[in-house]
């Protein structure tokens, strides 16, 4: 009896499981079918593109990873690492780099935070593709 309701919850689990695989896979895997008319973009959102600081160009490949270490070590980190590398690095990857430091830097030192983004942002171009990020910090460091 207790073999049989081992047997029976056994094949329940996994039938469960292979429907939500199936789901997965069909969520994921297949392309979805248009049913409308294709919507065209308006001026406005070629200017909101969201771009992360990964797909950004400017700096060597073989700093990503020291860049990420010190991303994970924290500001002081960073900031050495700025120092040391930044005249490798090129914009917009540079002023990207350097916000993340500012970010992390206002958490301790307002004043040198402000100063360094006001730096950033005089630097940064309307064209930048780090240009919405510049303002979307502006409010926190006019100040």
């Amino acid at each position: 009896m207790t073999k049989t309701l081992i047997i029976i919850f056994m094949v329940l689990v996994a039938v469960f499981i292979f429907t939500e695989l199936t789901g997965l896979y069909d969520r994921t895997a297949k392309p979805k079918i248009a049913t409308s008319e294709p919507v065209e973009p308006t001026p406005a959102a070629n200017h909101t593109i969201t771009v992360s600081g990964q797909e950004l160009p400017g700096m060597p490949a073989y700093l990503e990873d020291t860049l990420a270490k010190a991303h994970q070590e924290g500001v002081e980190a960073l900031g050495k690492w700025l120092k040391t590398w930044q005249k490798k690095i090129q914009d917009p990857r540079l002023a990207w780099i350097e916000l993340d430091y500012i970010v992390l830097l206002n958490l301790k030192d307002h004043k040198a935070a402000r100063e360094r983004f006001l730096a950033v942002q005089a630097r940064i171009p309307e064209t930048s593709p780090v240009y919405s990020r510049v303002q979307k910090l502006a409010p926190a460091y006019e100040q």
